[in-house]
């Protein structure tokens, strides 16, 4: 089975550097972020959040939101990231995604932020502001995206919003990454308090429109700043194609009109054949490097990404980690700073004490001390931390 990345380099299977340890168990993990003390706070994809001390010790987070994942369901959907807000040492602020029921009753990507409390071992979210929602009149089958980075200096938010897996009359599905009234299938951009800032590329044409940083996305479950300002994006192709992704102001990636996969066999609009190439549409921004674009070479599944520049790996500074959720490894993308190129890939199935990696589903790195930790997908999900063998 081959896990392939198109790049100038070559893909390698190296020897792991690192520990797997595991820290605490949960049940369909899906993000993670740190509070400034080294605790971890941790969701769980059927409306759960828990703070968890870097000993497992975990606490449950009280007052969320109901999504569409409440008690199980709702597919792909449901709470999905976390993230701790630049401005949490003044407002204790914990922003979060999830797909939840419009006033419509369809269901739409939601941006919200709350305070956290803690009181006496329990904790709690209070003054709970829905910061923004998918406004089409479209329902999210699947394919959400819902992760967020905050840009370097605080001032805005990211959201990657995926395409919904919503199909067109002929039954394709993705056309509305490509529409100027939707929001899926794109990156958004929003000031704090949750207004449009005035650089966005189409700031001046209001509404949905005016939000948009970049499109052309189908499901992208990274997004996450280098040490350089830059903002990087991994999604979902396909069959095959998945994407990691250098974002530039208001490019078109070209979703689906162009993709380095195939429609899957069973779709009812052209089962099995491939999409048209990135390499025949210049007009499309491509990736920086792509999956399985050998009929014989399987997705990566790619989800979560984090870009490492601690201390305990001095070797991977300046490198994107990403997860990955079907060939159940870590990657570490190498990428000239010079250039911006990828230069080269590592998977890491498993670790130097010889634990499994397992279904990477999101990474961050501690800020305290370098280390890595993810979350293992799945009902025998986990809180996973790695260290230097």
């Amino acid at each position: 089975m081959s896990y392939n990345a198109r790049v100038t380099g070559n893909q390698t299977e190296p020897a792991a550097p690192f520990n797997i340890t595991e820290v605490a168990a949960f049940n369909n993990p899906w993000g993670l972020d740190f509070l400034p003390d080294g605790r971890i706070v941790v969701t769980e994809k059927s409306d759960r959040m828990y703070i968890v001390t870097p000993a497992g010790v975990k606490t449950s987070i009280s007052g969320l939101p109901v999504s569409v994942g409440a008690n199980g369901g709702g597919g792909q959907s449901g709470l999905h990231d976390v993230a701790t807000s630049p401005t949490f040492a003044q407002d204790r602020k914990l922003w979060f995604s999830y797909v939840a029921k419009g006033a419509d009753n369809n269901n739409h990507l939601t941006l919200a932020s709350a305070r956290l409390d803690e009181s006496g071992g329990t904790a709690s979210l209070s003054n709970l502001q829905v910061i923004w929602q998918e406004p089409s009149s479209y329902s999210v089958r699947g394919q959400p995206g819902a992760r967020i980075a905050f840009a370097p200096n605080g001032q805005h938010v990211y959201l990657a919003v995926g395409d919904g897996d919503i199909p067109a009359a002929n039954g394709d599905r993705g056309h509305v990454a490509q529409q100027t009234d939707s929001a899926l299938g794109k990156i958004i951009r929003l000031n704090l308090d949750g207004s449009t800032p005035s650089d966005n590329p189409e700031a001046s044409l209001g509404g949905v429109r005016g939000q948009v940083w970049a499109k052309g996305f189908r499901n992208p479950y990274g997004l996450a700043f280098d040490g350089s300002g830059n903002l990087w994006l991994n999604e979902m192709g396909p069959a095959s194609g998945d994407e990691f992704n250098f974002i530039i102001k208001g490019a078109n990636y070209g979703w689906p009109l162009v993709s380095n996969g195939n429609h899957y066999n069973g779709d009812a609009y052209m089962p099995g054949q491939p999409y048209p190439r990135h390499d025949t549409a210049p007009q499309f921004t491509p990736p920086a490097a792509y999956w399985g674009w050998f009929s014989t070479t399987n997705s990566m599944s790619p989800s979560g990404l984090a870009f490492y520049n601690g201390n305990l790996f001095p070797q991977w500074k300046g490198s994107a980690l990403l997860g990955s959720t079907s060939s159940i490894a870590l990657y570490r993308v190498v990428i000239d700073p010079a250039t911006n190129n990828v230069t080269g890939v590592e998977r890491y199935g498993r670790s130097a004490n010889n634990v499994y990696t397992g279904a990477v589903r999101a990474l961050k790195v501690s800020p305290l001390d370098g280390s890595i930790w993810y979350v293992k997908g799945g009902g025998d999900g986990a809180l996973r931390k790695l260290t230097p063998q």
